[in-house]
């Protein structure tokens, strides 16, 4: 999509109302956000972060921009259009790009969601707008699975103003109309910021071939919990980082703590089960697996883990039917295929086998 079409689109897109918003969250100045995570027990100085803090120029040049506006819907347009159009911000919006402040992303000229959402509401704020975080994580794939099975929660963020007549949803990621958020409150986007460094330092390792440095996601992990210590996805993935570094008593308590702050959630459920299962302790493994699936059906890794289970527990029928629906998930799961056939009825099968 170039530049102008997106401009084009979020704009269409912007107007209306956005699915359950649910109660208004509390809103910090960058001073005030500063001063809270400053008092923090045991925050570094050196890694306080407001997302939404822009340059003094920045914000006097959206003020600029929405001189002329009528109405609180123009300045969202206005601002908008402003932030992507060459002659104002000149912004491109690229999911690649890793997790920086508005602030970055307005030197830097480009940003994934988390920036680019910064960005607005730092220089929507500057005009008066109310501006809030938003949580659209249903919209999309929120959930990632890796290699070693364990499953990895990422958020996408955007933003929203409520003008006193309407919700205005803005989506830079262009995933269309927006029929569901959760309004977020600035201590939780800043969590978020956290969790998506922590995520974008494992996976960018993956993608290179090489060893992700653990220690240090697991301390992005641990400022999200830090910040926001309602954040489930953060204890979820502090616990992915606690068994890789070989924490196992703390990994199975961060998952505990992500399960009983969000009980709807399948990843701690999934990575509680992995755990078990190279444990060797298969009843365990086996029940968390099951709530997993019962709360994620359409999770390919969790049916193929629930398949080494029933195998590694005597059930070949189980077995093969979790193979089957991990396949109809995902035609090209790694070693589903195998497997299957080595299982279906006719083949050797070897009930003390299976991958994993």
């Amino acid at each position: 999509m170039t530049r102008n079409s997106l401009v084009a689109a979020t704009a269409a897109l912007a107007f209306g109302a956005a699915g359950c918003a649910g109660t208004l969250k509390q809103v910090y100045t960058p001073a005030e956000l500063r001063e809270e995570l400053a008092g923090r027990s045991g925050f570094p100085a050196a890694d306080l972060v407001v997302p939404h803090d822009l340059p003094p120029a920045a914000l006097a040049r959206a003020r600029s921009l929405v001189e002329r506006a009528r109405t609180d819907a123009e300045k969202v347009e206005l601002l908008v259009k402003g932030m992507f159009d060459p002659a104002g911000f000149g912004l491109s919006a690229d999911l690649s790009e890793s997790t920086t402040t508005g602030a970055e992303a307005l030197a830097s000229g480009r940003g994934n969601c988390v920036a680019l959402a910064s960005v607005f509401i730092g220089l929507a704020r500057a005009v008066g707008l109310d501006a809030r975080y938003v949580d659209a994580s249903v919209r999309v794939h929120e959930t990632r699975y890796g290699e070693d099975g364990s499953t990895v929660q990422l958020g996408h963020i955007s933003a929203l103003v409520d003008t006193g007549n309407e919700r205005i949803s803005l989506d830079f990621a262009q995933m269309g109309r927006t029929q569901w958020y959760r309004q977020l409150d600035d201590l939780e986007a800043v969590a978020h910021f956290y969790n998506n460094r922590g995520f974008e330092l494992v996976d960018l390792a993956r993608e290179a071939g090489r060893p992700p440095d653990w220690s240090e996601a697991e301390r992005l992990f641990r400022l999200a919990v830090l910040v926001k210590p309602e954040f489930a996805r953060g204890w979820n993935n502090l616990g992915i980082a606690a068994a890789r570094l070989g924490q196992r008593d703390e990994a199975v308590a961060c998952y505990r703590k992500a399960s009983a702050l969000a009980p709807a959630m399948a990843a701690p459920h999934a990575n509680l089960g992995a755990i078990h299962l190279q444990a060797g302790d298969l009843p365990a493994a086996l029940a968390e697996l099951t709530a997993a699936a019962r709360l994620d059906p359409n999770g390919a890794h969790i049916q193929y883990s629930l398949a080494v289970v029933r195998l590694r527990s005597g059930d070949r029928d189980g077995a093969l039917t979790a193979l089957r629906r991990t396949l109809v998930l995902r035609s090209n799961f790694p070693g589903a295929q195998a497997m299957l056939e080595r299982l279906s009825p006719g083949s050797p099968g070897d009930l003390g086998s299976g991958g994993g």
